[in-house]
């Protein structure tokens, strides 16, 4: 998103990153890498991996893809949060990895698995104008056969889905949340209002029981475009190219795909997260988001425009494989600068 030079775009928030994206290489070593006939090699854990660069250490593998490899050898990973001492895994490289299973390939008998419907009542047009041009992106990106689809295991990142945002690609000058001074204000930004997207993106797909990698929330919540209360605790933000990031990743064993729908009439934007009929969901429960008070827990339906410095969070709990993982994603905003 381009902003004046004088002036930084900030979209400040807690930043969750589920495991490292991108990791220090690590030689493979040979007593964990085994012999050469093409046999599996299995690796059980020890206490020091729950830190992602000494798990991967251990299976011998590195560089900024090897998390997602060691997924795809371990396909029997749905709950990469409930990875314990003494869990067994197989080390990528050695006999032949395992696949996944088949899938209809016919979209139009797939299954919504996952929805999120935002507002952005009284936005200006050129606003709402950028929320269209970047819902249109979600659409042709799934709809170009190179990426048709989230394989299993696969991550996507919303700053690459979204590529260009400028006057060239379809985009307006509207407004972002900026830092000048300390303080926040409202700077000029080609793209400006393209945070709907994320801010919908994000509860659609913890609905769908995708697995949230990166999310940040805004500096301030401006109720002025979102409403209330579907936004406040659930919004995410995105500054291409080199900005806040939302990313998620697909912990099923069949593909999913998004698609986003703009209702000009009611002002509305729409995710779906779709899905092949054999995939089964999990089970998914979004307890929140609530607005966190003084050591109390307030329901944001209830707290009315909050617009001073506050806190909200909302937990993701997913039961997969007889375990459950919960994620709380907590929001901290500043004072509203408009008031």
């Amino acid at each position: 998103m381009k902003t004046a030079q004088s002036r930084r775009a900030r979209c400040g928030g807690a930043l969750l990153i589920a495991l490292a994206l991108t990791l220090l290489p690590v030689p493979a070593r040979a007593e964990d890498r085994g012999d050469s006939t093409g046999a599996a090699v299995f690796y059980t854990l020890v206490e020091s991996d729950n830190e992602p660069n000494q798990l991967l250490a251990h299976l011998g593998i590195g560089g900024p893809d090897a998390f997602r490899e060691m997924l795809l050898w371990n396909p029997q990973l749905h709950n990469i949060y409930a990875l314990t001492p003494g869990t067994r895994l197989r080390v990528p490289g050695f006999g032949q990895r395992p696949a996944f299973p088949a899938f209809q390939s016919d979209y139009s008998k797939w299954k919504i698995i996952g929805s999120h419907t935002s507002r952005f009542i009284g936005s200006p047009w050129e606003r709402v104008t950028n929320i269209i041009v970047s819902a249109n992106a979600v659409n042709n990106f799934f709809d170009n056969a190179a990426h048709p689809y989230i394989a299993p295991r696969d991550s996507l990142s919303l700053t690459y889905l979204l590529g260009e945002i400028s006057l060239r690609t379809g985009y307006t000058l509207g407004k972002a949340i900026g830092l000048e001074d300390g303080e926040l204000i409202d700077i000029p930004a080609i793209g400006g209002g393209i945070c709907q997207l994320p801010s919908t993106v994000f509860p659609a797909a913890a609905k769908a029981g995708l697995d949230i990698v990166e999310r940040t929330s805004h500096a301030y919540f401006p109720y002025f475009y979102w409403g209330y209360p579907e936004g406040f605790g659930f919004d995410a933000t995105v500054a291409p190219p080199w900005g806040p990031d939302l990313v998620i990743r697909n912990l099923y064993d069949h593909p999913v795909r998004l698609f986003a729908r703009v209702d000009t009439n009611a002002q509305s934007l729409t995710i779906e997260v779709w899905a092949p009929p054999e995939l089964k969901p999990f089970h998914v429960e979004i307890d929140g988001p609530y607005l966190y008070a003084g050591g109390t827990y307030i329901p944001t339906a209830q707290a009315g425009w909050v617009w001073w410095s506050s806190q909200a969070v909302v937990s993701q709990k997913v039961w997969v494989d007889g375990n459950m993982w919960n994620r709380p994603f907590w929001s901290t905003y500043k004072r509203d600068p408009h008031r």
